[in-house]
């Protein structure tokens, strides 16, 4: 028996560990840690807000926790959304998923059997209902040499599961005002966006990104804004053919540019309409704005979204 087959089949529930800037919480054995990945040189640093990497190692095995918020809500029979969207997953060949004994308003699964040969070898996935019906997805996974005994492993990913709470951080979806924050801490850039829209900052190291999300039903259309600023905007439409491309003339930051347009998917049943504009801010300093919806329902807001932003 493995160090963490063992632990699953005696949990000691011992240290709390906030996830995701403390929207949930889980009680993990002692000497868990919260670890970030790592971010690459002209990469952005994940924000705490979008996801939680947790390590535990025990016995020269290595237990990983990632919580991710998607940003997706399920108002209604959670399981039946769950499995509406797990269904659709390309599992290797002859494995399958096991629906795990998890809490309230949390929709696990164990892997049967399990894949040894991965890297990270996932035992257990998981997603959580928060109290505004917001999603949170909670994947196990562990070191190939702890992958011999599934059982212990999978109750190790049950006990786990078990002990997710709420945490005391709501996801903001008002209607108001969104600030773009520079590295100094100092607001950029102001948006105004309707009630079901969230937002979080990113940043690199030399310049800072404001994401903005609609919040839609797990499965369904999506909707997002980003704002970035530096002196290295990466333009989205360069990677399509230039018959792929159009131009509409318009305004960014009360500055007139070229909206530069392109759908993807047209006739297809994901169709997607990217369209970004770029203006200089002085002292080589770009703002880039990208608006990407796969619903034209959300043009109007995306619309209202992108008239709205200014310098602070």
């Amino acid at each position: 028996m493995g160090a963490l087959a063992q632990a699953g089949r005696n949990y000691a529930a011992e240290q709390v560990v906030p996830l995701l800037d403390d929207r949930l919480t889980v009680t993990l054995p002692a000497g868990a840690r919260a670890e970030a990945r790592g971010q690459s040189l002209m990469g952005v640093a994940a924000s705490g807000q979008t996801e939680t990497r947790v390590l535990y190692d025990v016995g020269g095995e290595r237990l990983v926790l990632l919580a991710s918020e998607l940003f997706r809500v399920v108002p209604g029979e959670l399981r039946a959304a769950i499995d509406g969207v797990t269904g659709g997953w390309d599992l290797p060949p002859g494995q399958h998923l096991v629906p795990l004994d998890t809490g309230p308003d949390t929709v696990g699964y164990g892997y049967f059997p399990l894949d040894s040969a991965r890297q990270a070898v996932p035992i257990a996935d998981a997603f959580v209902r928060t109290a505004e019906s917001g999603i949170v997805r909670i994947q196990l996974f562990v070191s190939p040499n702890a992958a011999d005994d599934r059982d212990g492993l999978t109750e190790l990913a049950a006990q786990i599961l078990r002990t997710v709470r709420p945490g005391e951080r709501p996801l903001d979806a008002h209607a108001g005002s969104r600030v773009l924050a520079g590295l100094d801490g100092e607001t950029i850039l102001t948006a105004d966006v309707r009630a079901g829209w969230v937002a979080y900052q990113e940043s690199g190291l030399s310049f800072v990104v404001l994401r903005l999300l609609r919040l839609t039903p797990l499965g369904g259309p999506f909707a997002s804004v980003t704002l970035y600023r530096g002196s290295a905007p990466n333009l989205v439409h360069q990677r399509f053919p230039a018959d792929a491309v159009t131009r509409s003339g318009g305004r960014l930051l009360g500055l007139p540019t070229d909206w530069v347009h392109v759908h993807t998917g047209i006739g297809g049943a994901s169709a997607v309409h990217m369209r970004e504009a770029l203006v200089e801010d002085g002292h080589g300093q770009f703002v880039h704005a990208l608006a990407e919806t796969d619903e034209p329902a959300f043009e109007r807001e995306l619309d209202e979204l992108l008239g709205s932003i200014r310098r602070t």
